[in-house]
């Protein structure tokens, strides 16, 4: 008997949760090229799963203190690993899926709204930053995917089903609408984290994350534009970093702060730090000045010291609870009903390695994401490729969990970089898959009237080829 895909999906995910140790963990070593690539597409298979596409583009919310919650700006933060994904392993399955997303998301097609906006707060901006609760941050994730297929496609590329938005339009539409709120007139400049400004206990709070994201949106930017405004604009930010003391003289990186005083949140992050280094490997790609990477060589061995042990990348206080002091940092333990931060960390320490021509960084680096991978490894589940961002010695072996997975994309996609494509750059563009997909709509007629359906199937189709595959 042919035991149908919704069957065997469920199959394992009842036998995982009452029995997590009968299936073995993964065998990937990184030199076996071809494993390596089948484990990076399970895990990325793993993942998509969780996306039954809709209008917004998005995993709908669950508003949870557990793993069950879902968050909207997660769904940016996937779709960008997702661009890498495609990027570094050069498995394009998953690109009309995610690029479908992107154009649902940023409402620029007419199935969606009865006007191309191209925007990710939304056809009303007011609005998007109010009742939907979009800050800065959040749609800096969007962005940041999005301009990664234009960097994949092309300029002039249109996100699918649109007639008038291009991936690099809608991405420079994000930048526009973050730097709406750079504030240079309190503590030195900024960007703001909230964009309510009517909210009295986040209005007035300037983060890094959003200006770390904002160094790494600008410095691309200005590659693919050849407009040095938004170089500019990177190193504006990054000198404000520099002389708020939000980089501090023993280069740790703080959080944010308080226009009140100007007082600085000394809590560290490992996506501040993360980000921070991919902005200045990007900004020494888009200006050819050295000395950006040379900063970026410097802060390593601090973000090194703070956010690993034995080689191992972790996030201060993993597998705590609430506030917490390792070292001389204090910090908050990752929230469960959330991405853990080193996603971030991991996609700016892939930054800095494949765009250094220093060896001795790189090796640096790779052997950085060689034990994380090991440690992965051992606890991810060989039949469903579950894998857990928690890896140090003593961590629980990994049970389906959705903002894990996406820390398990990035550290595949940082194994890419260095086994399967370290020299991305100069790879011919991708082929949009606008022109494909929309002919597959126009000759469905039960599924004439959107994609959302079609991308369903297809992710149907995907998973149902590797489930089989495992047995």
């Amino acid at each position: 008997m042919k035991l149908q895909q919704p069957f065997l999906v469920a199959t394992l995910a009842l036998l995982t949760s009452f029995f997590p140790v009968i299936f073995a963990a993964i065998n990937s070593p990184p030199s076996d090229v071809e494993t390596l690539k089948k484990t990076c597409a399970g895990i990325a298979t793993n993942l998509i799963a969780n996306y039954k596409p809709d209008r917004r583009g998005a995993i709908p919310d669950i508003g949870s203190d557990g793993i069950e919650s879902r968050q909207w700006w997660e769904s940016g933060v996937m779709w960008g690993a997702f661009g890498e994904y495609a990027r570094y392993t050069k498995d394009l399955q998953f690109v009309p899926i995610v690029t479908n997303a992107l154009s649902n998301g940023s409402i620029s097609n007419t199935q969606v709204n009865s006007k191309e906006v191209g925007s990710f707060l939304g056809a009303d901006q007011r609005l998007g930053a109010t009742l939907l609760g979009r800050w800065n941050d959040d749609i800096a994730w969007y962005g940041l995917a999005t301009l990664t297929f234009a960097e994949l496609t092309s300029k002039t590329a249109l996100l699918p089903r649109s007639k008038t938005m291009s991936y690099l339009q809608v991405a420079i539409n994000t930048y526009d609408e973050i730097m709406q709120q750079h504030d240079p007139t309190t503590c030195g400049g900024g960007i703001f984290w909230s964009r309510d400004r009517t909210r009295a206990d986040t209005k007035d709070y300037k983060s890094v994350i959003t200006n770390v994201q904002m160094m790494v949106h600008s410095a691309k930017l200005g590659i693919i534009t050849g407009d040095p405004k938004y170089m500019a604009t990177a190193d504006t930010l990054y000198k404000w970093l520099q002389t708020s003391g939000l980089i501090t003289p023993d280069f740790h990186v703080l959080d944010g702060l308080s226009i009140a005083g100007c007082v600085k949140d000394a809590r560290e992050f490992s996506y501040n730090a993360g980000l921070l280094l991919g902005g200045l490997a990007y900004m020494h790609k888009a200006s050819g000045n050295i000395q950006y990477l040379n900063d970026a060589v410097k802060y390593l061995p601090a973000t090194i010291a703070i956010y690993s042990k034995g080689n191992i990348l972790q996030d201060l206080c993993e597998g705590g609870t609430g506030p917490c002091t390792e070292g001389t940092s204090t910090s908050r333990t990752p929230a469960t009903n959330q991405v853990p931060y080193k996603t971030a960390l991991i996609r700016g320490l892939m930054y800095v390695y494949v765009i250094t021509t220093d060896q001795k960084t790189k090796a640096t680096i790779k052997t950085l994401f060689d034990a994380s991978w090991d440690s992965m490894m051992k606890n991810c589940n060989a039949a469903t490729y579950d894998c857990s961002a928690w890896w140090l010695s003593g961590a629980p072996a990994a049970v389906p969990n959705f903002h894990h997975q996406i820390v398990a994309l990035e550290l595949a996609n940082a194994m890419a970089a260095v086994y399967i494509n370290p020299n991305p750059f100069g790879d011919a563009p991708i082929t949009n898959p606008t022109t494909d997909v929309q002919k597959a709509i126009q000759n469905s007629g039960a599924f004439s009237d959107s994609i959302y359906a079609y991308s369903f199937l297809g992710v149907s189709v995907i998973t149902t080829m590797v489930v089989i595959s495992l047995f």
